[in-house]
């Protein structure tokens, strides 16, 4: 649940080239097995903001984490600070989480924020939450109607290292509709991803969506989330 995977609008990095051997800068960890064991906690930190014009601290919001195989006990639980920071501590076991982190506060779209593989070390999981309205103006932008009980996925593709890749696309199954920024702004007419690597993924099915994506020719690590109707997930994509 790194930083990146959690920015809806406009994280501007940039994003890293090719070289002419090997996957290329950026993506070396293309293929490479994941992490078998963790250690025995790990803490996932980050902050809740509100205002998806001017990001700002959310305090007092409900953070808890959960495994995806466990969506009623919490792995942990906090409120979020004055200054919209938050700690979360996670009992490992010994192997990576698969899990998430849920964000609610009355007034705004309950926020699920997925990573993009297992946690296996502390991690950042930084989350903005949307109002309804902020939301439908989201869906108008990019010339969509949300239909009412299917789930809506924010989606950051990265690089090895984190940083926003330009010109990757995204796709699900179940399939929805997909949109992109263009110049750090929803997009009704971007084909794929700009400087911000951000992604949309509309009206999908409420329930667990794979989601792929692919970036300089090559394609990247897919993996699971879980859409739910009316609620926003958030996710990375990284090789």
């Amino acid at each position: 649940m790194r930083s990146a995977a959690v920015v809806l609008v406009a994280l501007v990095l940039a994003a890293c080239g090719n070289s002419s051997t090997g996957p290329g800068a950026g993506f070396e960890c293309l293929g490479k097995a994941l992490p078998t064991t963790a250690p025995s906690t790990i803490h996932v930190t980050g902050q809740t903001k509100y205002n998806a014009l001017n990001p700002t601290a959310l305090q007092s919001a409900s953070v808890r984490a959960f495994k995806t195989s466990d969506t009623t006990t919490a792995l942990d639980s906090t409120t979020s600070d004055g200054s919209g920071n938050y700690t979360l501590t996670i009992a490992t076991g010994g192997t990576p989480v698969d899990g998430y982190v849920r964000v609610t506060k009355t007034g705004y779209l309950a926020t699920y924020g997925f990573p993009a593989v297992p946690l296996s070390a502390d991690a950042t999981d930084n989350i903005l939450v949307l109002t309804s309205s902020e939301f439908g103006t989201l869906a108008s932008l990019v010339g969509e109607s949300p239909t009412p009980g299917d789930g809506f996925i924010a989606i950051v593709v990265t690089d090895c290292a984190g940083n926003p890749l330009t010109g990757a696309t995204v796709a699900s199954n179940p399939p929805g509709r997909i949109h992109y920024n263009a110049a750090g702004a929803p997009s009704s007419s971007a084909t794929s991803t700009s400087t911000d690597g951000v992604a949309y993924i509309f009206n999908v099915a409420a329930g667990d969506v794979t989601i792929f994506g692919t970036a300089s020719g090559h394609t990247l690590r897919q993996h699971v989330v879980n859409a739910r109707a009316n609620a926003v997930t958030l996710t990375q994509i990284q090789p």
